[in-house]
């Protein structure tokens, strides 16, 4: 039987990682993915889903930064039965019922060396809309594109 996947990205905090290892779930999680208002609003085609798919992770690195502190982003494909509409559709806001570890394919983050307090202190608890909008946010989303980072990696850390 086929089962419909589709790319979320998760913004965590940072002691949510081990989520990766199995060690904690992730349920009920706010996240982002490609939605059709997404493509509408930001003017994405349909065959440009790969530019559409970084916005998103862009989007919700602006979400993690504005909860978390810092842009952490987990990539899972997850099955589209554990992925309901959030409000902000422009956005891609979804609410993911849970993470399977088994679907965890990546994580994004900033480099060691970046320092996000100034863009986290300007956009705490702010919607990602208005977090875009501040000057911090924008230095540190032109300044420091985010690193990719290998989930088996993670998993092989002791």
């Amino acid at each position: 039987m086929d089962v419909d996947r589709q790319l979320v990205f998760v913004p965590v905090h940072r002691s949510e990682l081990d989520a990766i290892q199995g060690l904690s779930q992730l349920r009920d999680r706010p996240a982002h993915t490609v939605t059709p208002e997404l493509l509408d609003d930001l003017g994405f085609e349909p065959n440009q889903m790969e530019d559409a798919e970084y916005a998103t992770l862009v989007l919700a690195s602006v979400a993690a930064l504005a909860s978390h502190g810092e842009r952490l982003v987990l990539v899972a494909e997850i099955d589209t039965t554990l992925i309901s509409p959030g409000e902000d559709l422009a956005n891609g806001e979804c609410v993911v019922t849970r993470v399977p570890q088994a679907a965890m394919t990546c994580w994004f983050s900033d480099a060691d060396e970046v320092d996000p307090a100034p863009a986290a202190a300007a956009a705490k608890g702010l919607e990602i809309d208005l977090a875009w909008e501040m000057d911090e946010v924008q230095d540190l989303l032109h300044g420091h594109d985010l690193l990719w980072n290998d989930v088996e990696e993670y998993r092989r850390q002791d």
